[in-house]
């Protein structure tokens, strides 16, 4: 008998911890300090870039075009790990609000 592997679910701060550290990686990897990635953006404060790779924000979507040039990897990669993002935060509002309305009847 095979044991089933148990799926973590990942909660979005996860979700966005997960595009920070894709976003650090690359950023290291083309050796690009926090300030400079953010300059290369039009950014005036490292503090985005930080931001994300902490999970605490996500790149707007009009920057990911930007983004992957730099870091040189697909738009398609940085767009899926967002959309996987924002997926994963909607369902968790979703979640929250059915909570509550069941709570309520």
């Amino acid at each position: 008998m095979i044991a089933k592997k148990k799926k973590t679910k990942k909660n979005p701060k996860q979700m966005r911890e997960t595009l920070g550290s894709f976003i650090r990686k690359m950023r290291l990897e083309k050796e690009f300090s926090q300030a400079e990635l953010a300059a290369n953006l039009g950014y005036t404060s490292p503090q985005f870039i930080s931001d994300w790779e902490r999970g605490i924000s996500s790149p707007p979507v009009k920057k990911l075009h930007e983004l992957s040039l730099l870091l040189q990897v697909k738009v398609d990669v940085l767009f899926d790990l967002l959309v996987t993002l924002a997926t994963e935060q909607l369902v968790e509002n979703l979640s929250k609000e059915f909570k509550q309305i069941k709570k309520s009847s």
